[in-house]
């Protein structure tokens, strides 16, 4: 080959946090050298986690209709004195200073089965507890694929191999590389923790052909091997210049001011930068010169 092509790198660096679902900074870490199976190994310290909900469209759906979170004024339904008392009781300091009153975290819908309290309060400015409805109750914010898809998500990290040029008609191997990541926020005024997990990848080749979603994150080849098939890598029938394009879907959960651990409705999908690739054809020849008797046969070094 006598054309340089132009290659490209897009590197990740990730704020794992303290806490994120087990993935602290103890937990697994990408190391594909090593460990080539990281995603199971992720799938594993997700699941582990008894307070997560890890990537199952039934699990989802079924926390979806469960898991509803409220706030309830532990003296609602006393009158009088008795009311006052109660409010004494439940009196406290919101952060940042104020007076607040101490509500109770309740899970649950209003209706046959009621709700259920987690044993938890939380202090609420005196200003908040005032738009409670008749039964005590303040209902926590929903925080949405619309919100999830606020938050600057890194990308995975996408690698073509071998790069920037590779050969038609021979496997040319991708992988990705995401690492699970932990976000602070607030919505409507109260603060949210959201975990993003990386669950499934899609490939664009650039020549029409695609793969995924899967959970299949691929692995980098072994040091001096190339042209060898594995479960994400691409043969290109035909020559030219291409644009291998990675999405990653990011599985969310949130936390709004500690009261448990919701799953986000819907997948955050995340686009790494496109990595440029070269498809070019090998000739074979047969030769017999030698290149130390005639330097300026085909195939010696300097020649075309």
């Amino acid at each position: 080959m006598s054309r340089n092509g132009s290659g490209g790198e897009f590197r990740v660096s990730v704020d794992r946090g303290e806490d994120v679902g087990g993935l602290g900074s103890g937990g697994q870490s990408w190391n594909p050298d090593n460990d080539p199976d990281h995603q199971k190994a992720l799938m594993h310290e997700l699941m582990s986690d008894d307070d997560s909900i890890f990537f199952d469209p039934t699990k989802m759906d079924a926390a979806l209709t469960r898991t509803t979170y409220s706030l309830q004024d532990p003296c609602a339904g006393e009158d009088g004195g008795a009311f006052d008392d109660c409010r004494q009781e439940q009196e406290c300091t919101v952060d940042g200073g104020g007076e607040g009153v101490n509500m109770d975290v309740v899970v649950g819908q209003a209706g046959e089965n009621g709700r259920a309290s987690r044993g938890t309060q939380m202090c609420v400015a005196n200003t908040a507890a005032a738009e409670a409805d008749d039964e005590g109750v303040i209902p926590l914010p929903v925080f949405t694929l619309q919100d999830f898809q606020r938050l600057n998500v890194a990308p995975a990290l996408s690698t073509v191999e071998p790069a920037p040029d590779t050969l038609k008609n021979m496997n040319t191997n991708v992988f990705a590389a995401a690492d699970a990541q932990v976000f602070q926020t607030e919505l409507g005024g109260f603060p949210v923790a959201v975990r993003a997990y990386p669950t499934q990848y899609s490939w664009n080749y650039g020549d029409g052909a695609t793969l995924g979603p899967t959970p299949l994150t691929g692995a980098p080849l072994s040091e001096g091997d190339w042209d060898i098939p594995t479960d994400t890598s691409h043969v290109y029938a035909e020559t030219g210049d291409y644009s291998v394009t990675l999405t990653t879907y990011f599985y969310g959960e949130y936390n709004v001011a500690g009261t448990g651990w919701q799953p986000v409705a819907g997948f955050n999908e995340v686009a790494s930068a496109p990595v440029p690739i070269s498809v070019w054809k090998a000739t074979v020849r047969n030769v017999a010169d030698d290149c130390n008797e005639n330097p300026r046969s085909f195939g010696c070094p300097g020649t075309n």
